[in-house]
């Protein structure tokens, strides 16, 4: 499955794309904002982990490309698909630096949430955010995402506990937004 916008693409992840996402679970700019255990992982790990994202049936994930030069600079994905109760769960990592800023994760999250709500028709989405990562949190304010919780101190990580949020946006408020109520 392809998704385009104008600046990005999102298609689905495949082998193909392990050795990126090798390279991005071990960058420790990146993982520390993604990763709970921010430690290096072994190539034997990450292709257990690749493998069992590919196959788990309750997951969607895809690899963002920049739609000027076809470069993966992320990823992005549901989890924890639950139809019966309408629910998932999403992440987002825009993993290559040059993109950061640039309204990459902003693009590919409208087009994922787009496919949520009117594709799969489900009634909510949540995510989980590091509270330092306070650039994701602007990112999914603005996006309409709404802090519903708050974990104290969920990891420990440069010699403090740090905590998380959890963040979610319901079928009518994205409805709303798109309609400018």
């Amino acid at each position: 499955m392809l998704f385009t916008g104008s600046t990005v693409k999102l298609r689905k992840m495949t082998q193909k794309d392990q050795g990126d996402y090798f390279r991005w679970q071990n960058d420790m700019e990146i993982a520390p904002l993604v990763n709970p255990f921010i430690d290096l992982k072994s190539v034997e790990e990450v292709e257990e982990n690749f493998k069992n994202m590919l196959h788990d049936s309750n997951r969607k994930n895809y690899i963002i490309e920049h739609t000027d030069n076809g470069k993966a600079v992320g990823y992005l994905g549901l989890f924890n698909i639950n139809h019966y109760h309408k629910n998932a769960e999403c992440y987002i990592a825009i993993c290559e630096p040059d993109y950061h800023g640039k309204g990459i994760g902003y693009e590919s999250m409208q087009i994922l949430m787009e496919y949520v709500f009117m594709e799969m028709n489900l009634h909510r989405l949540s995510l989980r955010v590091f509270a330092e990562n306070t650039k994701a949190i602007r990112l999914y304010q603005k996006l309409g995402f709404e802090k519903e919780g708050h974990f104290r101190e969920t990891r420990f990580h440069n010699g403090k506990w740090q905590d998380s949020n959890i963040m979610a946006i319901l079928q009518q408020d994205y409805h709303s937004k798109l309609s400018g109520n």
